[in-house]
Parts: structure tokens; sequence; C-alpha cells
């Protein structure tokens, strides 16, 4: 799916969706650090019937997946976060929808019956996020998931290169490429205008919001207060998103979170920062089954979900793992994504001798060079 991904998506768009913050050591290290946590495989237990189902604020899904908040997917294929959206519940899990999706949460929530997540940035723009929650609340989803870790932009630099995508400076080189990238035309380029449905300006807010991308979206106000004030408009589950530490993760549980993920955004924040896999345990420590602990980074394998799992969450969030798939094949290629997950997961836990994820835990990890 990524090989699909970079042929038929414009190189600039490719490298938004691929790249991460600075020298993208953090990102590379989402991945590289799940690939040295290995497994301790126990033997000789009746693996005939494997469930990956698990249950997560009332709701069951299929496998202990959800489909993360993406900004911008429909750049990258057509109506890309109701194609989405649509490919989570036909592989019976549920998706979490931006607030920099292209697609409205009304939109959205019509092409589904399940009720979807919503994710809120709180931004400069005064009383957009009690809009954006009254909203939410309207279209009734279930949780809403505070991103709390993008206050400061941080600089991509594969964006830089390419003269940073929408602002209406493309350059002649992109506009070149876009041209050869046939598939995406069809797809993007020559389908429905593009807007922000959630974002400050309404119709026509698109290349006005991608101009300040680099920063001043954001509020950079947003403290333990702010989030207060939000649990108390919010009466669903809430999640706040993008915690690494596990005083925060503490503090979290305390103000009223009902859950925790546990993301370094995808190594497109803070160039440095550990690996999700490696902040994982210690949160999971200190929230001690006061809130459900999910986690999201480097997952490009079902083994990675499983090795998540045994750390201790209860779910993880895929970004790139689908949105490669959306880029590749629309809705399609979005539900390809998750089937080989799906039995990716299923394989591994048949060697792992685990038949329901409730079985997974420390003990099949090796912790030579980790401290739980």
């Amino acid at each position: 799916m990524q090989t699909l991904a970079r042929k038929r998506l414009p190189r600039l768009l490719y490298d938004y969706l691929d790249g991460g913050a600075f020298d993208e050591i953090t990102l590379a290290a989402n991945t590289a650090d799940f690939a040295r946590l290995r497994f301790v495989p126990p033997v000789l237990n009746d693996v005939g019937s494997i469930d990956l189902g698990t249950t997560i604020f009332g709701e069951r899904l299929s496998m202990p997946l959800i489909l993360g908040p993406v900004g911008s997917l429909g750049v990258l294929s057509r109506l890309g976060d109701i194609a989405s959206a649509k490919a989570a519940e036909a592989c019976g899990i549920t998706s979490c929808l931006s607030t920099t999706a292209v697609a409205s949460v009304e939109d959205v929530t019509a092409a589904r019956k399940n009720p979807i997540w919503f994710q809120l940035y709180v931004l400069t723009e005064p009383g957009h996020h009690v809009e954006l929650i009254r909203r939410a609340k309207a279209a009734k989803c279930r949780a809403l998931v505070i991103t709390v870790d993008c206050a400061i932009p941080a600089q991509k630099e594969r964006d830089l290169r390419h003269g940073y995508t929408f602002t209406g400076k493309v350059r002649p080189r992109n506009i070149l490429d876009m041209l050869t990238r046939l598939h995406w035309m069809r797809s993007v380029l020559l389908g429905p205008r593009l807007n922000f449905g959630s974002m400050p300006g309404g119709k026509g807010n698109f290349k006005r919001i991608m101009s300040k991308a680099g920063g001043g979206l954001m509020d950079k106000g947003l403290d333990w207060d702010k989030v207060k004030q939000i649990r108390a408009m919010w009466d669903g589950p809430l999640v706040i998103k993008g915690i690494m530490s596990p005083r925060d993760a503490a503090r979290a549980v305390d103000l009223g979170a009902d859950g925790i993920v546990v993301s370094n955004h995808g190594g497109r924040q803070l160039d440095g920062a550990i690996s999700t896999i490696m902040a994982l345990g210690p949160v999971v420590d200190a929230v001690n089954d006061r809130a459900v602990v999910m986690m999201d980074g480097g997952i490009r394998r079902g083994h990675d979900v499983v090795k998540a799992l045994a750390m201790g969450a209860k779910a993880c969030l895929i970004g790139r793992g689908y949105a490669y798939g959306l880029a590749a094949n629309g809705q399609a290629g979005v539900e390809q994504s998750l089937d080989i997950l799906r039995k990716e997961m299923t394989s591994t836990m048949g060697m792992l001798a685990c038949t329901s994820v409730a079985q997974l835990g420390r003990e099949l990890l090796h912790d030579n060079e980790w401290r739980f």
C-alpha cells in the first residue's frame, strides 16, 4: 500500500503523508523500537479459534484497531474522510475524524450507521472549539479526543523543500508532477471542490487555512484548565491524545479523562522524543486501569499491534497504516490494509498461544533491553 501510494500521489503529497519533523529521528524510532521488542512465545495451547474482539467505551470492535485522526484525507483520495469511515465500519471497527478533515462531521456520520469519534484541536479562533463540541454532540459522536501535543508547529523539511503544498505558491515542478499522476487527478483534482468542513471560514476556506498551516492556527495557551473546561462541556467519553509521560497520564485521569492515547504525533512534532512503544509501559502503570490506554505511532504490521497490547494498551490507533491504503485505492484500499493487519494479528496471536486479546501480557515480551 505504501508503494502504491508513492506511485499514485504527487510527490509533495506523499512526502506530507510519509514525512516527519526535522531529521525524522522520532519518526524512525517509532518503527525501529517496535522491531527491537521481541516475543517470548509459549506453546501447546489450543489455538483453533482466535478472537481479536475487544470493547472500548461500550462499543464492541472486531479487532483492537481504530482509524486515528488524519487531517486532509480528502487530498489523498476523493471524499477520503468518508471513504475511510465507511471502510472502518465495514471492517467492524470505529474511526476518529480530525478537526482538519476535509469532510464535515455531519457528512461523515451520515455515511455510517454507527457513531464515530471526533478529534478536537483547540484553535486560536475564539469559541471555535465550543461550536465543534456542540456539532460533535449533535452528530452523536461516541467520544471526544483532544490532541494536546501540537500547540507549537514543527518544521517539516520535506514540505519546505516542496514549497509547502496549498498556499497558492506551488512550484512549477510540483504542478508538472501532479499532471503525471492520472489516478490522483481523476480522484481528487477533478472531484468536488475541497473545503475544510470543521475549520473556521466556512465554504471556500481551503486555501486560506492551508496558508496558515505552518503556524498561527493552534491555541498556544491550551493548558490543563482549558482541558478541564472541555471536560465539563462534554458528557461522553473524553480521550486525551499526545500523552507521553506517566505524570501527565496520571494528571489527565485525575482531571476526568476516560482514555489516554500515548502518541508523539507520528514523529511529526518533537523530533528526538522517545518512541510511543517505549513510552507505553510506564503510562499503563501510572494509569493503573483507571482509564483506557491506547497508543499510536510506528504501527506497520499486525505483530506491532500485538506487542502494544501485550505491553498494556487496550487498542491501537493507526494513521499512515490506513492512509497509504486510501491513497492507493480509496475505501477498498483502506479495507485491504485493515484485512492485512487482521490476518497478521491472528497469525501472531496463534503463534503466541493466545486465543483472545485478554491473554496478551508482558510475559510474552523479552525485556533484556527494556524496563517495564
